[in-house]
């Protein structure tokens, strides 16, 4: 008996149908890659927000031990020692290894702009210490800087997009060698019981972005650049004693309107062009790698100013909107771009009676 078989031809998908089904699997991802970077950026924010409160919270160990809260440059007057807060806070950060690679009772290093590190203390320079980096960094966290103003050796540090408060900055108050409107200068001998402000009105700790790699960029033409420099001037300080007579640079006298503030660099005869390098070691307590300001807004695409240190350095952050602050409470908030200038310096000021509301 023959049995006959008949093939049936098999179907495949047409192109049309193809097309189709690409155009949904387009759509289905359209619309879930807003939703999965919303969640990531809101993990990175919780990841920075949680830095910070350790930070604070090692603030609050050290100022329990040492009945104030570390200070900038912390042996007379010179600037040898210059370890910086998170230096001095290392004890209180649960990192073992670091504490064996820190001798306070040696200097940071020697020389300056910058100094020289010396040993061991140029193996704890490029050491990462995680807490002390934002997430949403995007930058390389790893600075190799020319020592002794350029005739030294190049040697590599590990960044941090963190810093202390040094208060608002304004008229002269940018020179932290005297006292300051914050809670940080050179020297300075701040428990809690002298921020009369209380610690909930006074910031401590806010993030920044990192500066870009070149010690001497060239003018950054890219607005997002202007984030990352700072405007270089010329040290060229009315007193040069320590803590200085007169503070500030000669016939430089910054003005509150910060919109005001490169038009008046820039005429004042002492701008020198361009510095990065913003937060790029963490273990120096030079006022731009490890100390912020409330002269500029969070955010501002004003650039920072400074010379051998001393300037203003506003809060930035890859974080859309704002910018994560720690007040000397504790407590961790985020503070948008579109906060009253007025408010903003309050908050950075430590003793002047300012009551502020929620924001």
């Amino acid at each position: 008996m023959n049995i006959s078989r008949h093939n049936s031809p098999q179907r495949g998908f047409t192109l049309v149908e193809l097309l189709v089904v690409i155009a949904i699997i387009g759509v289905l991802v359209g619309l879930l890659l807003p939703a999965v970077q919303s969640a990531r950026e809101a993990a990175r924010r919780m990841q920075c927000s949680n830095n910070l409160k350790q930070i604070t919270l090692a603030m609050h160990n050290y100022e329990s031990t040492h009945r104030k809260i570390p200070a900038n440059y912390t042996n007379g007057t010179s600037t040898a020692g210059n370890f910086s807060v998170f230096a001095q806070m290392a004890p209180f950060y649960e990192q073992g290894n670091m504490l064996d690679m820190i001798h306070f009772d040696r200097p940071l290093h020697v020389g300056c702009c910058p100094g020289q590190l010396v040993t061991p203390h140029d193996t704890a320079a490029k050491t990462a210490m995680p807490m002390l980096t934002c997430p949403s960094e995007d930058h390389d966290r790893t600075y190799f800087v020319t020592t002794l103003s350029g005739s030294g050796p190049t040697q590599a540090y590990s960044a941090t997009n963190y810093g202390m408060n040094f208060g608002t900055g304004v008229g002269t108050l940018y020179d932290s060698r005297r006292t300051t409107d914050g809670i940080l200068w050179i020297n300075s001998n701040v428990g809690f019981e002298s921020i009369l402000d209380g610690l909930s009105n006074t910031a401590a700790f806010a993030e920044h972005l990192l500066g870009l790699s070149e010690q001497a960029p060239a003018e950054p033409t890219e607005p997002h650049l202007r984030k990352r420099v700072m405007m270089n001037v010329t040290c060229a300080f009315i007193s040069r004693s320590m803590p200085p007579t007169t503070p500030g640079f000669t016939g430089f006298f910054l003005p509150e309107d910060p919109n005001e503030m490169e038009a008046y660099v820039r005429g004042s005869g002492l701008h020198r062009g361009w510095a990065g390098h913003r937060g790029a070691g963490w273990i120096n307590g030079r006022e731009y790698w490890t100390g912020y300001s409330h002269y500029h807004p969070p955010q501002s695409l004003i650039p920072d100013m400074g010379s051998c240190g001393w300037g203003v350095f506003g809060t930035r952050s890859n974080h859309p909107g704002g910018v994560h602050v720690a007040r000397c409470d504790g407590s961790v908030g985020f503070i948008t771009e579109s906060i009253d200038l007025e408010t903003w310096r309050a908050l950075g000021t430590r003793n002047g009676r300012e009551v502020l509301e929620a924001f």
